[in-house]
């Protein structure tokens, strides 16, 4: 008897538990309104994907020196940096599209086989100082953007990082803006379709909110960018940019 009393607490217990779960997981539709009085709502969401044409980029310029002391690598690397600016501005490119992105000064070192005693170890040897100097050149002058890299690796730089393609702070708003509205236009349409379908009247959104915006800069392959380098005159064709946002709307219904 007590082990019938026991199993059958149990299971009262364990339904008031799903239902509690049950309770917290559910979203009503039914929201109350600033007078108090309950209104009835639907929730959506509105997706939108659009490709644009970029209209910056950024070539990552670098200048490696390695000498026998610190102070050597870095007078040789500030007067080939110097040379690679001098280069750059020729082709248009002012101060302000000039940045410093990395800098910094690493021992070098080499290893060689020793034997002490009857043990082979590896020995370290200090090489030098490596300096490195990576410049972050931007222009708006896409078609430039092959002529920047022949006049930075011509004038003693060693190598091109990567290219990257984006938008300017004020392409990216008006790509923003331009997507947004295509994003609440597609909620608007699947709550429509939804008033309809339900046979409800559909009144004025009461909550509106951003979800989402996201675009991908085009990256340059770094295999494909070093074979351009070596032709006589690079040329670099950037692709378009992907570009997609989300919204969500809630509409009051009757």
């Amino acid at each position: 008897m007590e082990t019938k009393n026991y199993l059958t607490t149990v299971l009262a217990v364990g339904l008031i538990i799903v239902a509690l779960l049950l309770a917290l997981n559910s979203k009503s539709n039914v929201i109350a309104g600033q007078n108090g009085l309950q209104k009835n709502t639907v929730s959506v969401s509105g997706t939108s994907s659009l490709t644009v044409d970029p209209n910056k980029a950024e070539v990552y310029v670098k200048i490696a020196t390695l000498e026998k002391t610190a102070s050597e690598s870095k007078n040789k690397n500030s007067q080939i940096s110097g040379n690679v600016i001098k280069a750059l501005k020729k082709e248009g490119v002012k101060d302000k599209d000039i940045e410093t992105s990395q800098f910094y000064i690493a021992p070098k070192y080499d290893y060689e086989e020793v034997i002490e005693g009857n043990l082979r170890k590896s020995k370290q040897i200090l090489v030098g100082y490596e300096v490195t100097n990576v410049l972050k050149v931007t222009t708006q002058d896409l078609d430039k953007a092959g002529k920047l890299i022949d006049a930075a690796v011509d004038n003693g730089a060693n190598d091109i990082e990567r290219v990257t393609f984006g938008l300017t702070k004020e392409k990216e708003k008006d790509v923003k803006q331009q997507a947004m509205v295509m994003a609440s236009n597609d909620a608007k349409d699947k709550a429509v379709a939804l008033a309809t379908n339900l046979e409800v009247s559909l009144l004025k959104p009461i909550s509106i909110s951003e979800a989402s915006f996201y675009y991908q800069p085009f990256e340059f392959p770094r295999g494909a960018l070093l074979e351009k380098a070596a032709a006589s005159d690079t040329v670099i064709n950037p692709q378009k940019l992907d570009v997609s946002a989300s919204v969500n709307l809630v509409y009051e219904i009757k």
